[in-house]
């Protein structure tokens, strides 16, 4: 029970510094990072595909509504489509174009 008391007040104080010293929007306690142009959001999943990284998504979103953010391992199935796997119960299909950003998640 300790331990998510800590988990939970861990990330209130983490939304809070990121509200604060963020050079980048903050929407709901929501990291907005910049649209990353086509070429850059195709070579980076392929390097994810290929190195096999635990990545950040963000989804693009309507103007000042917070975006979506998910972690997970993308792989790509025999059809071509893009999978995130967030767990052993939660898949996401992946559409590119409706990406704005993916970082290497540490």
């Amino acid at each position: 029970m300790q331990n998510v008391k800590r988990s939970a007040l861990s990330d209130r104080v983490a939304t809070a510094y990121r509200d604060l010293f963020s050079d980048l929007p903050v929407i709901n306690g929501q990291v907005v990072y910049p649209q990353m142009p086509k070429f850059q959001l195709d070579y980076f999943i392929r390097q994810t595909l290929d190195r096999h990284y635990l990545v950040r998504l963000q989804f693009k979103a309507a103007v000042d509504t917070a975006p979506m953010t998910v972690i997970g391992h993308l792989k790509q199935d025999t059809a071509g489509h893009l999978i995130l796997k967030q767990s052993r119960s939660l898949t996401t299909i992946v559409t590119p174009e409706l990406l704005r950003s993916i970082q290497r998640a540490n």
